[in-house]
């Protein structure tokens, strides 16, 4: 079994999370990976369609009534109308920011952080992640987040800043305005995870350490 991987808004999902729905989701993740369907990616899509591929924005908009499910074109509509009002309020030029996966202090887990694309936010280039997820975010919390990744970035490839963007209400998340608990508090909310893994798994039968979930090789004679 292949050790869980969060794509970084489930991770933001997940934490924000109440107590209950939490376990619920580790322990789901530590069941077999089904893959799932990953509603925002047509969002994804589109964005980087406009900010990178030259299409229009009545293009892409245009665009949204090719997806099947009548809710992810609905939500991929608004959150595309949300993101061209905060871009026109911030018209910086956009540019690829350097992706970034990592482990959990315990390797329990991995967190896959992938900026949507990285712009000049006053004097900072910042990598921006983008939420548009109906679920609500604890600013302290993404703050604590992002001086995770923060602080596992190569500094030679680490943004001036690093940020989520939520497109329920255009409001911008950023590494740079985080405290000294704040930051501190990053590395224990990893490190409260991983203690939820560990329960998750022992719960379940399973060996402490996904590598240790494989079968193993046969002896040779």
């Amino acid at each position: 079994m292949s050790v869980p991987k969060f794509g970084f808004s489930a991770f933001l999902k997940i934490i924000n999370a109440n107590p209950r729905p939490q376990r619920t989701s580790v322990h789901k993740r530590c069941g077999p990976s089904t893959g799932g369907y990953d509603f925002h990616k047509s969002l994804r899509h589109r964005v980087q369609q406009v900010s990178f591929h030259g299409l229009s924005r009545a293009a892409v908009l245009a665009s949204t009534q090719r997806i099947s499910r009548l809710s992810e074109r609905n939500s991929a509509e608004q959150a595309l109308k949300q993101f061209f009002l905060w871009k026109d309020a911030n018209p910086g030029e956009f540019e690829q920011a350097t992706p970034l996966t990592f482990w959990s202090p315990a390797r329990l887990y991995k967190v896959e952080f992938i900026p949507d694309f990285m712009t000049q936010i006053g004097d900072r280039r910042t990598a921006i992640h983008l939420w548009n997820t109906k679920n609500p975010l604890d600013g302290r919390l993404v703050r604590a987040v992002l001086s995770a990744v923060a602080a596992r970035y190569p500094v030679e490839n680490r943004p001036d800043d690093i940020a989520v963007l939520s497109l329920k209400n255009r409001t911008l998340y950023r590494w740079s305005e985080a405290d000294r608990d704040t930051r501190a508090l990053g590395n224990r909310l990893l490190e409260m995870l991983d203690m939820q893994f560990a329960t998750a798994r022992a719960e379940l039968g399973l060996p402490a350490s996904p590598d240790l979930d494989g079968p193993k090789p046969r002896p040779r004679p």
